[in-house]
């Protein structure tokens, strides 16, 4: 478990560091959105490890969150970053529309890492 967070902490700070060129307000946004986006999912894998799993595409044969859920978590999550990467760095104006989808996301995230720890 611990080299799932060491792992965790290593790809948010990743984000940080992408360089971008001339960047706005809203790009700054985005990526602390982003960062913010890979801190949550985290804690969402962290909170649901080992447990029963109710999204049957995430859940192993036991029917427990396991390594399957979280590689399959992981790449829609970075599948999702990497495809609004491209699209802020084509059309910078866009950051702030990825940062809210984002922060959204985040929020709807957050809201079911609360709900996992409290029925633990």
């Amino acid at each position: 478990m611990q080299r799932q967070k060491l792992l965790g902490i290593l790809v948010v700070l990743g984000l940080l560091t992408v360089p971008c060129r001339a960047e706005s307000h809203h790009g700054r946004l985005w990526r602390v959105s982003s960062a913010i986006l890979g801190a949550v999912t985290v804690a969402d894998v962290q909170s649901s490890f080992g447990y029963q799993e109710m999204n049957p595409l995430l859940r192993s044969r036991e029917g427990q969150f396991r390594g399957r859920g979280i590689a399959i978590k992981g790449a829609v999550v970075g599948a999702a970053i990497g495809v609004q990467w491209l699209l802020v760095r084509k059309n910078p104006k866009a950051a702030g529309y990825a940062a809210g989808a984002n922060f959204a996301a985040a929020a709807v995230t957050g809201a079911i890492v609360i709900r996992n720890h409290k029925i633990q």
